[in-house]
């Protein structure tokens, strides 16, 4: 809904203005992995991992109106799990889901709109059923973003900063089973709305 509301914001200034020193940009991101792995039968092993990087700004300066627009986003995400023994099943199924959004627009003299959002979502299991060994898994995301508005009346600035790991063990005798079930949902937004300040200059 927050980001819904910004999105529209954003967009009805900036089709309704039209004036020379407008700034307006957007950018977001999006990472989906799933890793699984896991081994069956006779003795044997498995192993499996992703890693997923995200490094992105951008920036827009009009030194003669003053004002000046920044977006920037980071992240890492990683997974890796295992599974080994002797007969039975075991093995590890993550899935991750992080998507980021930002948006800006502001005016020399009019109003300053800027909003993000940052969803992150893991969830793991790891099981044993049956034989002898076990599966291990972790996954984890950390990374944030940031955006910045300076205009002659106006400093505004936004951050948003997430860590999120999550670790899984099984393992066991002959005939025994064991299952851990991991899951959390992130999801942070915000937003600001700058309006009045000094009225734009006329000139006889």
């Amino acid at each position: 809904m927050l980001r819904k509301c910004l999105i529209s914001v954003a967009v009805i200034l900036l089709l309704s203005s039209g004036a020379p020193a407008d700034i307006g940009q957007v950018g977001g991101f999006s990472v989906g992995a799933v890793n699984l792995v896991g081994r069956h039968g006779g003795p044997g092993s498995a192993e499996g991992g992703n890693i997923a990087i995200v490094n992105q700004s951008q920036g827009v300066h009009k030194p003669f109106f003053g004002i000046s627009a920044r977006q920037e986003a980071k992240g890492i995400l990683v997974q890796c799990g295992s599974a080994r023994g002797a007969g039975g099943v075991s093995g590890v199924a993550q899935h991750a889901s992080v998507e980021g959004l930002q948006g800006q627009l502001t005016q020399r003299f009019g109003p300053t709109v800027q909003g993000q959002y940052l969803n992150v979502g893991l969830k793991q299991v790891a099981l044993k059923a049956g034989g002898v060994g076990g599966a291990r898994g972790a996954q984890g995301f950390i990374g944030g973003q940031s955006q910045t508005i300076a205009t002659p009346r106006v400093t505004s600035t936004e951050s948003q900063f997430v860590g999120v790991a999550q670790y899984s063990n099984v393992s066991g005798g002959p005939g025994s089973k064991a299952i851990v079930v991991n899951t959390v949902n992130v999801k942070m937004g915000q937003g600001q709305i700058v309006t009045g300040g000094p009225t734009r200059p006329r000139h006889r």
